[in-house]
């Protein structure tokens, strides 16, 4: 029997120049494309108030107040 996933595949396109960065930037720490992208995406939510404090502060983004 198959699970249901939580998560949905998205596909995204960026220039060659940016690739080659977010490659190099991943390879030095250690990470892989969809880690990176997904910690940045939810910053970007939570730096807009589309996150919870506690995400927030997981993120090591600002909070309100």
């Amino acid at each position: 029997m198959e699970q249901e996933s939580n998560t949905e595949r998205i596909g995204a396109k960026v220039d060659k120049t940016t690739a080659e960065t977010l490659k190099g930037f991943c390879e030095a720490r250690g990470e892989n494309y969809s880690g990176f992208i997904r910690r940045a995406v939810k910053r970007e939510l939570a730096r807009h108030s589309y996150l919870s404090d506690e995400e927030k502060k997981a993120l090591g983004v600002k909070q309100n107040g």
